[in-house]
């Protein structure tokens, strides 16, 4: 199986600004992500929603790094789209389905 190389970019929508990470967010994905929404929080977006359905794999690294976002200073603006089966069971695992604020995708 190959590795899905990690990138996460970022899309304005109206007043939303969009986190679109794509592959395998691991250890080596992380800091990426890290530093992407770092730019997003300090931007003066109204929200800020990590679309997660672009993901194929989470680690427990990757995972640290998406719960951390929503406690950093702006983070009350942070939403998240739900990503596939797997990446959706590691949030279910870790009971965190019921502390984050998930919404539908447009």
């Amino acid at each position: 199986m190959a590795v899905e190389e990690f990138e996460a970019d970022i899309s304005v929508r109206g007043d939303e600004l969009w986190v679109l990470p794509r592959g395998d967010l691991d250890i080596a994905g992380a800091p990426e992500l890290e530093e992407t929404l770092s730019l997003a929080l300090a931007s003066d977006a109204a929200e800020i929603v990590i679309d997660l359905r672009g993901l194929e794999f989470v680690d427990s690294t990757g995972l640290r790094a998406l719960v951390h976002a929503p406690h950093a200073e702006g983070g009350e603006r942070i939403s998240f789209v739900p990503g596939n089966e797997h990446v959706q069971g590691v949030f279910r695992i870790a009971g965190l389905l019921e502390e984050l604020r998930f919404r539908p995708g447009t």
